[in-house]
């Protein structure tokens, strides 16, 4: 009995950093099906979900307090 071990998919391994993701095929073809189907309204609101949820709530500027004299 051979040990199973955990691979990742082909598509994963093709895509190495952000530059070669905006040239892969995958990518283009997604672009070609919203084109031709007229979903960029619903790809663009999808899109800006996903980046909303991803997106690191910012840290709020926490100042001195001011020192109250008594």
């Amino acid at each position: 009995m051979a040990a199973s071990t955990t691979e990742q998919p082909a598509a994963t391994e093709g895509v190495k950093n952000l530059k070669s993701f905006r040239k892969s095929k995958d990518l283009e073809d997604f672009y070609r099906f919203i084109n031709e189907n007229g979903l960029r309204r619903e790809a663009h609101h999808a899109i800006e979900f996903i980046t909303n949820r991803l997106a690191k709530p910012k840290k709020s500027k926490r100042g001195r307090k001011a020192k109250t004299l008594q």
